[in-house]
């Protein structure tokens, strides 16, 4: 498994994390969570499964900062990892 993308943001108390990781089969699991940030645990984790780096466009991520800037990032621009 390989990271290909990742952002973390805070909003107040809380940090925001979105990863996208390339798995062995090619295909590629993203990740969503929100941390306390005192405490620094998460609070929620979210997983999308997509068999294709075109597929993750489609998913039905969470409305926060870090999954707007992935959409709109040059991820789609790099080809195949």
């Amino acid at each position: 498994m390989k990271q290909v993308y990742y952002n973390e943001g805070w909003s107040g108390p809380n940090k925001y994390t979105f990863e996208v990781y390339q798995l062995e089969n090619g295909s590629y699991r993203a990740l969503a969570h929100k941390w306390n940030g005192k405490i620094n645990k998460v609070q929620q984790e979210t997983q999308y499964l997509s068999d294709t780096r075109e597929g993750l466009k489609h998913q039905d991520y969470p409305r926060t900062r870090q999954v707007k800037i992935f959409l709109n990032s040059d991820f789609w621009e790099k080809g195949n990892d």
